[in-house]
């Protein structure tokens, strides 16, 4: 186990040959606390990653990956992930903070929670956001869900330094828990936090994002936002959302193309900053993708 490992990986990522597209894959959601069916499936994940032909630049769990955040969790994680033949980077979710110790475990395996770096043509942010505890929403009028902290006061301001001082044209930020985006993710609108939203979109516009890798909500969704692309990816094993799936599921459609499954997503940048991707489902034969955007 290496202390920093993020720090460490970001180092040798920004020191790779640029190319004109950036790809990369993250998954999130992966195990949230011990359960041997949610490594199976994380495994074969990993699996389909390392087969991807050319190899991604990375591989990012989007957090809620070593559950309840002990120091052996962590280890887990990493045996998991050996397979992989490309860099693997580690945001901090909910269920990694779950024990007293879930801070200090996180930040001696993986560093700081906050952290950026440059490969070539694009800025990448690694930011802290999770539910946290929630009092009363501090935004007139507006009603907020238990469970929607999202970054903090200090996130924001990391997030705004970093951003500033970019010099690459395209930003991406890779974070635990989306935005609440009017209610994108019902029936589950917890799954998006409501404190500070307003101070994080204005940032995203004002400092020009264009994607937004999330987690926390255990499927796959996707939206563009004022020129921003949204991303949720939280079908890394530990579960599903029944709501969005199955014979009984409300709408129109087929059930299984309602975005819960068992998945990462793989994602290019183009020097131009066109964002697009695929959902690699678990257990898909090689190359299959049904979602693309």
């Amino acid at each position: 186990m290496t202390r920093d490992r993020n720090v460490r990986t970001a180092a040798q990522i920004a020191a790779l040959p640029a190319s004109e597209s950036i790809r990369f894959v993250v998954a999130g959601d992966s195990g949230a606390w011990p359960d041997p069916t949610a490594d199976a499936i994380f495994a074969q994940l990993v699996a389909q990653v390392a087969e991807l032909d050319p190899p991604p630049l990375f591989f990012a769990n989007l957090g809620d990956f070593a559950g309840p955040g002990t120091i052996d969790r962590h280890e887990h994680y990493l045996r998991l992930v050996e397979p992989l033949p490309v860099a693997d980077l580690c945001v901090v979710g909910n269920h990694d903070l779950d024990d007293p110790r879930g801070r200090e475990a996180f930040e001696r395996v993986h560093g700081p929670w906050n952290l950026d770096f440059a490969h070539g043509h694009t800025r990448f942010v690694l930011l802290h956001a999770e539910p946290g505890v929630v009092g009363e929403v501090d935004v007139p009028g507006l009603e907020a869900p238990e469970g929607t902290e999202g970054p903090r006061d200090e996130d924001l301001a990391f997030l705004d330094r970093a951003l500033a001082a970019a010099g690459e044209p395209n930003r991406v930020i890779l974070m635990h828990m989306p935005p609440h985006l009017d209610g994108l993710f019902v029936p589950h609108e917890e799954w998006g936090f409501k404190r500070r939203e307003g101070e994080f979109l204005e940032l995203l516009r004002e400092h020009r994002v264009g994607l937004v890798c999330c987690a926390h909500g255990l499927a796959f969704a996707t939206a563009v936002r004022d020129g921003t692309r949204f991303v949720m990816s939280g079908g890394g094993g530990t579960g599903l959302c029944s709501h969005l799936r199955g014979i009984c599921t409300a709408g129109d459609g087929r059930p299984e193309d309602r975005g819960a499954l068992f998945h990462a997503v793989e994602l290019t940048v183009t020097a131009g900053g066109g964002v697009s991707g695929r959902v690699l489902q678990a257990f898909a034969p090689p190359g299959e993708a049904r979602i693309t955007f």
